[in-house]
């Protein structure tokens, strides 16, 4: 495919600063970009765009760029992600059921849908529009699965389980296995049965083997917009709300409540039965051990403010030097009071 800067510009709504007639092929990074290549930019890394010798460079405002042509976006970042969907297009699906995918005879199939290779598909499931359903995926009974929602190679959704539009569910994840219930007696552990469910918002993505766990009663749920990574594990009755990120190795224990746009860096845990309020952010590693207020960042464990978490980081950075001034002061009280006679 190729493009003049001028009508990338128009697509994605920009103004181009330079030539716009330079004909574009595809798009790359700053450091690999070359004359037929478009990238993007923002601070601080647009400082080094003297050095770079792309066709075109997006960004969010005119800066000094050498030799290079720039195109005005809002969001560059976001300008890149709808380039790179124009010049690499996902593989193409043909829409049908497989010959060799089981499909229950009580199911319902949306228009273009496709149900790929040894797809399983349980009694009274509800697949919507556009969806697509990938080799090995298994979808238990009475399942519902909204429009343009795709569903990578094995992963598994339980029974009773609902999923939104346009929602994309990674390789091997699975939505609804059981709740981790015990009742405890003699030293004895006796499985609660969960018989609750998952509900999944709209444009949520989840991220290959995640597991998201079904409900004691009622729904463990995740609000529209949620991005979750790999390897996140969400317990029984969690309740995560819209636009959150939920990054690798995360996990969260069962009925806690999250609020809106809530970010848990990589490796976070989480103690059950807490609520956590919009906007809070959580560094890699934290350890959260109760109810935290919304629009702080956090950080350590136990999990504190990021700043009082930073200030102990560097005293911690300083102890053997704090221990040997601590032993010469030690000495010198002792060298004064033996002098005093005390």
């Amino acid at each position: 495919m190729e493009k003049t800067v001028q009508e990338l510009a128009e697509f994605l709504g920009g103004t181009v600063i330079g030539d716009g007639s330079a004909v574009i092929s595809d798009i790359k990074g700053l450091a690999e970009a070359g004359k037929q290549d478009i990238t993007f930019a923002v601070d601080p890394y647009t400082e080094y765009l003297p050095q770079v010798h792309a066709g075109a460079v997006m960004v969010e405002k005119e800066v000094p760029a050498g030799d290079n042509t720039l195109v005005i976006v809002e969001n560059p970042r976001l300008a890149f992600s709808k380039l790179l969907v124009l010049f690499h297009p996902r593989q193409s699906v043909q829409s049908g059921v497989h010959p060799t995918a089981i499909v229950d005879e009580s199911a319902s199939v949306g228009a273009n849908a496709a149900i790929m290779a040894y797809a399983v598909i349980g009694k009274n499931v509800k697949i919507g529009e556009d969806c697509i359903i990938y080799p090995y995926v298994f979808i238990g009974d009475n399942v519902s699965i909204g429009n343009g929602t795709t569903i990578f190679p094995s992963a598994v959704i339980h029974e009773n389980c609902v999923l939104g539009e346009r929602d994309v569910i990674r390789a091997h994840a699975v939505i609804g296995g059981e709740g981790f219930g015990f009742a405890t007696k003699d030293g004895k552990h006796t499985r609660i049965p969960q018989i609750g469910n998952v509900e999944i918002g709209d444009d949520v993505e989840i991220g290959a083997c995640t597991c998201i766990d079904n409900a004691t009663l009622g729904s463990t749920k995740v609000a529209a917009g949620t991005k979750i990574d790999n390897l996140v594990h969400l317990g029984h009755n969690v309740e995560i709300g819209e636009d959150c990120f939920i990054i690798a190795q995360t996990g969260i224990a069962g009925s806690t409540k999250v609020g809106h746009h809530v970010i848990f860096a990589g490796q976070t845990g989480c103690t059950g039965h807490v609520t956590i309020g919009d906007n809070a952010v959580f560094a890699g590693k934290s350890g959260i051990t109760g109810n935290m207020e919304g629009n702080k960042v956090y950080a350590g464990f136990p999990v504190r403010p990021h700043i009082e978490w930073s200030r102990t980081q560097a005293y911690i950075k300083r102890l053997p030097e704090m221990a040997k001034t601590i032993k010469a002061l030690e000495k010198k009280i002792a060298e004064l009071e033996k002098k005093a006679g005390v």
